[in-house]
């Protein structure tokens, strides 16, 4: 008997798994509401090459200035996983080994909404938060959905 619990509680378990993994939120990747982005030419693979910091520049010529979700925010390992291919604490000797040349890892912020104030202070900045949370303080100019990057607004937005 005990072992049918502890079976159905299981299988229960990963049902709940799934569904959670199947809802995980969309996110927005974004940029001051008053940066022009005709010319950014965003690519899922610029996206990843700004977040290692291999391209510190927009085409524009300015320095850009990304902003991360602190290490163990759930929405930094999606977009870690999504973006740069790998979990936050699997980039610390990705990181130490760039701190010697001079080279920091993205600012990091403890919330979505301090990613959001961030973003709207700073021109020239990028970073994400979930889709829902947008507003007329930054701008969207890439999407995430089930780990699939796209430049267009997703169909399946649903914001409560």
């Amino acid at each position: 008997m005990k072992i049918r619990k502890i079976a159905l509680l299981l299988i229960f378990l990963c049902a709940l798994s799934a569904r959670a993994e199947e809802h995980a939120p969309i996110l927005a990747v974004v940029v001051p509401a008053q940066q022009t982005t005709d010319n950014l030419k965003l690519t899922p693979n610029s996206l990843k090459l700004i977040y290692l910091r291999k391209q510190l520049y927009w085409p524009s010529g300015k320095r850009i200035v990304p902003v991360n979700l602190h290490t163990e925010h759930p929405l930094r390992s999606r977009f870690s996983q999504s973006v740069l291919g790998s979990l936050p604490k699997m980039q610390i000797d990705y990181w130490n080994g760039l701190y010697f040349n001079g080279i920091q890892p993205p600012y990091s912020v403890n919330s979505e909404e301090a990613v959001l104030r961030y973003i709207a202070q700073t021109p020239d900045a990028i970073g994400y938060v979930e889709a829902c949370l947008v507003d007329g303080r930054v701008k969207p100019i890439l999407w995430i959905d089930n780990d699939q990057i796209t430049l267009s607004s997703p169909d399946n937005l649903q914001c409560q």
